[in-house]
């Protein structure tokens, strides 16, 4: 239900959020896949937090901001535009190591030309977060919502906390293994980006689907046959996996 005094959500679902902090703070001390993590992060908070969409930018080796992850493919181009456009809520959090409130990018005078575009695609409303480690911003966290106005203080607080548990998925390792390892991580993610996405157009374009119930289908191969979601992928694009193996939405 929306406050329509507040102008803010209040559908936080307490016991998925709970959930959801538990199985990532417990994947932390087993092995990972950065880009599995990230691109399960960014569908359960669309889901948990009830908004819009959420999605992740890193820094790669050079510095420069890149799209990671995101819950829809409307996101993954705003994602790209703000990179495209040098400008928005998300390069802004990452350039100021502080969060980026925009509730309204009708009139937001900080991004005159990404608010516009933003609107045109259906997200009014942006919330940014850093991932940071001391003075060290690895790139950030984003939530989206349809409508003006600001999230509640508890979907602000686990946002925050969620871009905290991101940044640990960076940071984890010993002190001097840690460039190397972010490094490692970072590129395998962007890295991993590529070929999922390759992925997700193929299958998309062999069974009529949309891009993001083409990644619904794969991310759930993955999961139901205990595979890792690059892997998966990686098999799809060179041959080794038919589509016919997948779980379509006609087969449900």
């Amino acid at each position: 239900m929306m406050d329509t005094d507040e102008g803010c959500w209040r559908m936080v679902d307490d016991s998925a959020a709970f959930a959801l902090l538990q199985r990532f703070a417990e994947t932390l001390v087993r092995r990972y896949d950065l880009d599995e993590v990230l691109s399960d992060l960014a569908g359960e908070l669309k889901r948990v937090l009830d908004v819009a969409g959420a999605g992740v930018m890193l820094a790669d080796e050079n510095n420069d901001l890149r799209f990671v992850s995101s819950s829809d493919e409307v996101l993954t181009r705003l994602e790209d535009l703000q990179i495209e456009l040098g400008e928005g809520p998300c390069l802004r959090a990452y350039r100021t190591a502080a969060p980026v409130i925009a509730t309204d990018l009708h009139d937001d005078e900080r991004f005159p030309n990404f608010g516009p575009r933003a609107v045109e695609s259906g997200m009014v409303a942006v919330f940014s977060y850093p991932l940071q480690y001391e003075e060290q911003v690895f790139g950030a966290l984003n939530l989206y919502r349809r409508e003006p106005g600001t999230l509640d203080e508890q979907q602000q607080d686990l946002g925050a906390a969620f871009s905290d548990i991101s940044t640990l998925y960076l940071m984890h390792g010993s002190d001097d293994e840690r460039r190397e390892q972010v490094n490692r991580q970072l590129q395998g993610a962007l890295d991993s980006r590529v070929i999922i996405e390759q992925a997700k157009g193929f299958v998309a374009a062999s069974c009529g689907l949309a891009i993001s119930d083409a990644f619904e289908v794969i991310r759930r191969y993955a999961r139901g046959n205990g595979r890792k979601l690059r892997e998966v992928a990686s098999q799809i694009v060179q041959g080794h996996l038919e589509v016919d193996e997948l779980p379509l939405p006609s087969r449900q």
